[in-house]
């Protein structure tokens, strides 16, 4: 699908740093606390010596994630711009034609991923679905939050190709659409994770009605590691549990949900603004390229945040765990 507005959060991609926490967390030790200073506190008190580590490295996977994302970064940018340009300078195509092909082959590969999912998470093992038995035709939240931008901006293409001449104004908006719907759920889980408030309707892929809701980056960390990923219930569990046990990943996560939402929604808005107020042209190019490179940036300044929040969260676990016995 082309719409690529949230990336994943990062899991941890150093080897080194996966198999120390690893081996921390299976040789955790016990800390004894001076009885005069605690004596409220259990002797026995046990205080792992690591977070829960998440069995997943992505430098295992960096090929297979480079030509992923660069077929994306064509079907998203390379292909509506250049084929545009490209027939309209050097042919005499009328541009209704131009366009049906541009629409053709817009979600080509991205909807080819999106039903492949979907046939992993329809499988009647359920290797690749949340956790707490969701049901066979229960399908993960990224796959849910994913699926309503796509259809709009599917219809948007074709709806304003079908005009002659196309409505160019209206086809440099398809992207930016695609980002503020993503960046308004996400911003919802956001409010809603903040305040506490508890799933009453549906379910958010392994955090089942009456759980606290998650913030939408949990889930999709969850989701596309779990089952794009190929990791299967063993990384759905281990992510989990990292969520549970850790308040500065979730802190991170919540961190990493509002810079995504917030920056989409306004570079979303900014962008539809600039379609119907510039030449159509410029509009058009903006349109198409302006989220391939806010994506980029995005993704870089997260894998870079992400990398420095996992080293300071292992640093000063035995610390906060520490004085989470003595506070508790």
């Amino acid at each position: 699908m082309a719409v690529s507005t949230s990336p994943i959060p990062p899991v941890e991609n150093d080897a080194a740093a996966v198999n120390e926490s690893a081996a921390s967390t299976v040789t955790s030790q016990s800390v004894v606390l001076d009885a005069e200073k605690e004596e409220d506190v259990h002797p026995d008190a046990a205080v792992a010596a690591g977070p829960p580590p998440l069995p997943y490295n992505l430098r295992d996977h960096k090929l297979t994630i480079t030509l992923f994302w660069f077929l994306i970064l064509t079907e998203c940018t390379l292909i509506p711009i250049i084929f545009y340009f490209t027939i309209a300078n050097l042919t005499d195509m009328r541009p209704g034609a131009m366009f049906a092909i541009i629409t053709a082959m817009f979600g080509f590969i991205s909807g080819g991923e999106y039903g492949l999912r979907g046939l992993r998470l329809a499988q009647k093992s359920d290797t690749y679905r949340p956790l707490k038995n969701p049901g066979r035709w229960h399908f993960d939240s990224t796959h849910l939050v994913l699926g309503q931008p796509y259809f709009a901006m599917t219809a948007l293409m074709i709806g304003f190709s079908i005009p002659d001449p196309p409505v160019m104004r209206g086809l440099s908006i398809i992207m930016p659409v695609g980002m503020v719907m993503v960046a308004v759920y996400m911003m919802y889980t956001g409010v809603a994770h903040h305040l506490g408030w508890r799933l009453r309707r549906h379910r958010l892929s392994s955090h089942v009605v009456g759980d606290v809701c998650p913030p939408l980056t949990f889930c999709i960390m969850e989701d596309i590691t779990g089952c794009d990923g190929g990791g299967g219930k063993a990384y759905r569990e281990a992510a989990l549990a990292r969520f549970n046990a850790s308040p500065r990943f979730r802190r991170m996560l919540v961190q990493m949900l509002w810079a995504w939402s917030v920056s989409a929604l306004v570079v979303g808005v900014a962008l539809i603004v600039l379609a119907w107020t510039i030449d159509e042209e410029v509009a058009y190019t903006l349109g198409w390229a302006v989220p391939s490179v806010w994506g980029a940036i995005g993704a870089f300044a997260t894998i870079q945040w992400g990398q420095r929040c996992l080293r300071i969260e292992k640093e000063n676990w035995m610390h906060d765990q520490t004085a989470h016995v003595r506070t508790g």
